[in-house]
């Protein structure tokens, strides 16, 4: 499975998190909707352990990857997307930037097992 790599501070805990995994991911053609919950661990190494995620959060992206597309790697390049120069972060407590992994890397779990 592919996971997003990124140095963040997870909002919930304080701690630091590099490893991201799509959790679950609802596509909704209907109403133009795409809910994806990316679970956060402290890395890809715990993560291959079995170890728990820090925390899960949920993206509403409103928008739904074509019929020919692979929702799971739509969702993954969704994420990585750059915040666009223009954008206004909301400022209430629990907010969570829909942007929050931008710049973030794709990296297959497969490559971790190549380093042990």
């Amino acid at each position: 499975m592919k996971y997003i790599e990124k140095n963040i501070e997870d909002a919930q805990t304080g701690a630091k998190v590099t490893c991201h995994a799509i959790s679950g991911l609802n596509v909704d053609y209907l109403n133009h909707s795409t809910h994806i919950s990316v679970a956060s661990y402290v890395s890809a190494q715990k993560k291959s352990e079995g170890k728990l995620s820090l925390s899960i959060n949920t993206f509403t992206i409103p928008a739904v990857p074509d019929w020919s597309q692979v929702p799971y790697e739509w969702a993954l390049n969704e994420l990585i997307k750059p915040q666009p120069e223009d954008f206004e972060p909301e400022n209430y407590a629990g907010y969570i930037n829909p942007y929050l992994f931008s710049g973030g890397k794709l990296k297959q779990e497969s490559e971790l097992d190549e380093m042990k």
